[in-house]
């Protein structure tokens, strides 16, 4: 396991506190805030080569933070084996069947169908049963969901033009893309250039009918606008900006680099 960044601040005392755990194929991330999800105490961003029971015991000893007490855990994750479908014609079992058809999940995978209300969808996805496990044992009483049911919650759908919300780690990305109010894909690419990236995003605006110079593109995570992967993307599309953070914490990092972890920490209730 691999610590790419650390941000501690402020004192902690009289505040109710969120832990927000985001965990992924070969990342894990999380933030420590207040109840608002807008003042942030802690965070860490972490890469592995993959979740099981030793980098599971060793990421959380590793942060003795996480084993405190808190007013509410929420667990978002963040693996691409998803299948969305509309409510209208939701049956769990046939969600389930598509699910194994398209993403050949490992036997003794937990799967998990929510309801994402806002859009009547509902996100069938399959989480590692070694994940699964850990989070009940630690945090019994979280509240978790997928990174997809979260990030789409975030777009603004309803102009013709369409919305794209692009999410990057070290070596994927997420793209979920809408348009005149629908949900019209959801899905994880694997990347190791900048042209990779820029392939699939031409590639989905020319499948779905969109013009690169109008379709609203907002990037979030692991991007620089410095990095030859900005310059690639703003080389072929126009109307692109960064989707960041909102919570008050000074450090040297863009906010854009953790702005779905922040997603993740406004659903405290």
């Amino acid at each position: 396991m691999k610590q790419l960044f650390h941000i501690e601040s402020r004192n902690t005392r009289n505040v109710q506190l969120v832990l927000s755990l985001r965990l992924g194929e070969k990342h894990g991330s999380f933030s420590i805030t207040n109840k608002k999800g807008f003042d942030l105490y802690e965070l860490t961003h972490c890469s592995l080569e993959d979740w099981n029971e030793n980098s599971l015991t060793d990421f959380y000893a590793s942060y003795p933070s996480i084993q405190n007490s808190f007013y509410q855990v929420l667990i978002a994750y963040d693996y691409p084996q998803s299948v969305l479908t509309p409510s209208s014609i939701y049956k769990s079992e046939e969600s389930q069947l598509l699910l194994r058809t398209m993403h050949g999940i490992v036997p003794g995978s937990h799967i998990i169908s929510e309801i994402i209300a806002e859009w009547q969808l509902y996100n069938t996805y399959a989480v590692p049963q070694a994940v699964h496990k850990w989070v009940n044992q630690k945090f019994p009483a979280a509240k978790s969901w997928h990174q997809y049911s979260i990030a789409v919650k975030k777009m603004n759908a309803a102009n013709h033009e369409g919305s794209m919300l692009v999410d990057f780690r070290t070596d994927e990305f997420t793209l979920l893309l809408a348009k005149d109010s629908k949900l019209i894909l959801a899905q994880s690419f694997p990347y190791s250039t900048p042209e990779d990236v820029v392939y699939y995003l031409l590639k989905t605006c020319q499948q779905f009918l969109l013009s690169q110079k109008e379709v609203n593109v907002q990037l979030s995570g692991l991007i620089d606008k410095e990095s030859s992967l900005y310059k690639e993307l703003y080389q072929y599309f126009i109307r692109i900006e960064f989707r960041e953070a909102n919570w008050k914490a000074g450090n040297e990092y863009p906010a854009h680099f953790f702005t779905s972890l922040n997603d993740l920490a406004q659903c405290a209730s």
